[in-house]
């Protein structure tokens, strides 16, 4: 069976209007990643995505210092990572070893999307890709990039990227990425392509 072609779209800060991934529609319940740095008209702009496309969908969005009350809408609410049991997550969704370690809510949601808002500067002294950076936040014990996106990546649905005047989002994480340092003017971070095989 042929894979849906992914889609990527990049629209200007100012009028910056979300639209979730497919994934995402018609979901029980979906999980916002947000980054350590997120501008707050950014956040808010995707919240409001989540609720007038996917108004029947529990969204849930993790805590960050931007939030605030008013950007949620009818069935969305906050949640706290830290507190909740984690659960190993593998690349044949089997126990291993080594295990990745992160949250179990990223399995139990329909689809998981990172925000993350970044300098052409930090992208390009990041050892991470943007979208994979917001992931491996996340996890404990293996921390390799390649495992964390083997094991973590099918669980997500898509990403959002916020850098200088632009925002870049779409529903595959190295698209959405490699975007984001086109747009900045640099050469896409080697792991992409690693990742992708």
């Amino acid at each position: 069976m042929r894979a849906p072609l992914s889609v990527t779209r990049t629209g200007a800060v100012a009028t910056f209007a979300y639209t979730p991934p497919m994934r995402v529609y018609g979901g029980v319940r979906s999980l916002l990643t947000l980054a350590e740095s997120v501008h707050p008209f950014v956040l808010a702009a995707a919240l409001r995505g989540f609720w007038r496309f996917s108004p029947h969908t529990r969204a849930l969005v993790t805590t960050h210092p931007a939030l605030e009350p008013s950007m949620l809408g009818a069935n969305m609410a906050e949640v706290d990572l830290d507190p909740l049991p984690m659960r190993p997550y593998a690349p044949d969704g089997a126990t291993t070893t080594r295990p990745v370690m992160a949250s179990h809510l990223f399995a139990d949601c329909d689809g998981c999307v990172t925000l993350v808002s970044v300098s052409a500067e930090e992208l390009a002294e990041s050892p991470l890709p943007p979208s994979l950076a917001v992931i491996a936040s996340y996890c404990k014990m293996n921390t390799d990039p390649a495992a964390v996106y083997a094991a973590l990546a099918p669980h997500f649905a898509g990403a959002i990227v916020h850098i200088g005047e632009k925002v870049v989002w779409g529903d595959d994480l190295l698209d959405v990425d490699a975007t984001a340092y086109r747009l900045a003017g640099l050469e896409p971070h080697p792991l992409i392509a690693e990742l992708r095989g």
